[in-house]
């Protein structure tokens, strides 16, 4: 993996995410990989989590509370060890049974082909709203 670009990380990186597949996505990130997810205390998934276990908590928790229904990459920009990605997406919050559709920018720092930083931007209020509060 080292001598992929941090695109073809992070890509890989969401591919296995979306294929529900954990033991692949945590096999690419680095053991001290900072997460965090930004917006309201009512969303599961919001927070900041050190390390591969607390990232296997936050993939366990994740499909509990969303089913992605579409999801849309628009760019991928690479500078050094750093790569943002910009979409949109589309997730059903199953403890209401509503959608949710966002815009969205992922800053993620890719070192030794590994993630170890990953940073996520999404409509904050929205998510929210669809959740109980």
């Amino acid at each position: 993996m080292a001598n992929q670009s941090g695109i073809d990380v992070v890509k890989e990186f969401f591919e296995s995410f979306l294929s529900h597949a954990p033991d692949k996505t945590l096999a690419l990130l680095a053991d001290d990989i900072r997460w965090e997810v930004q917006g309201a205390p009512n969303v599961p998934t919001v927070g900041k989590f050190q390390g591969k276990g607390d990232v296997r908590r936050w993939l366990e928790i994740f499909p509990k509370n969303f089913k992605p229904l579409a999801i849309r990459f628009d760019n991928f920009l690479e500078k050094d060890t750093n790569v943002v990605v910009l979409g949109s997406f589309t997730h059903l919050a199953l403890v209401t049974n509503q959608e949710i559709s966002s815009e969205f920018a992922a800053h993620l720092i890719v070192r030794d082909g590994k993630i170890a930083g990953y940073r996520f931007f999404e409509d904050s209020y929205a998510l929210y709203m669809v959740f109980p509060h």
